[in-house]
Parts: structure tokens; sequence; C-alpha cells
């Protein structure tokens, strides 16, 4: 008779937990809603719109988040990652943002919706937002 040597059983006792964890279902998540709190790295994204016009967005890139099945830009079971903060003619939440750049930031988001036009950069758009403090 041979005997499993440790290792192989504890690599055996490995596989077995990773298989029963990719087959455990999926635990369901929240939708998005407005007034939650989005937290991610702060980036600035500089592209360009299809009819030449230069386009600058700061965006919030998280962890996939669900967003409500009843806005018709969404796309069903597709988790949203990056958060398009609108700036367009705030001078003080741009400089605010400027200085994040790159660090991770928490804001409320008191609206947002999926991207519906090529004016909007990522999955969704947060018009309206609260930057959070530091905890």
């Amino acid at each position: 008779m041979r005997l499993i040597s440790p290792s192989n059983l504890r690599r055996a006792g490995m596989a077995a937990l990773g298989a029963l964890w990719l087959a455990a279902p999926a635990i369901a998540q929240e939708p998005i809603k407005e007034g939650d709190v989005l937290t991610g790295t702060l980036r600035l994204v500089r592209t360009r719109h299809f009819n030449g016009t230069r386009i600058e967005a700061y965006q919030i890139v998280s962890a996939p988040r669900a967003m409500p099945a009843d806005d018709d830009f969404c796309t069903p079971g597709k988790g949203a990652t990056t958060f398009h903060l609108l700036t367009m003619t705030d001078a003080a939440k741009k400089k605010q943002l400027n200085l994040l750049l790159g660090k991770t930031v928490a804001v409320k988001a008191d609206a947002l919706f999926c991207s519906q036009t090529a004016w909007h950069i990522g999955d969704v758009v947060v018009p309206q937002w609260t930057l959070m403090p530091k905890r």
C-alpha cells in the first residue's frame, strides 16, 4: 500500500477547496443607487469626441458595481467599473480633483445614470457628486 505524502494531500485539499469556492453561487450584489458612495482610484482621461472636440473626463475606477435593471443603457449582469464625474462648469471641483489624481477617493453619488452618448467617458455618469472626507 502506498501512502500519500503530506504535501500531495495538502495540494489535493487546496484543489478541492478551490473547486468548491468556484462552484458556490455568487452573492447577489445590490445595485448602486443615488446616495451611495463610490470608492476607487481617480484618473483623468483625455480623449476626442468623434467630431474632433477634446474631452477631459475625471473617472473613478472601482471594483464592478451592479447597476439598476431599469436603466435602458446598462447591460444587465455587467458590472460598472468606470464612473465619469462631471465637472464641466465647476473650476473649484476640477482643482479639487486634480490634487487627488492617482489616489483612492470616495464620492457620494447624488445622481447617476449609465452612459448614453460618446460624450460620456466610462460605464456610468455621475453628474452630481460630493467628495467624501478621508477616513
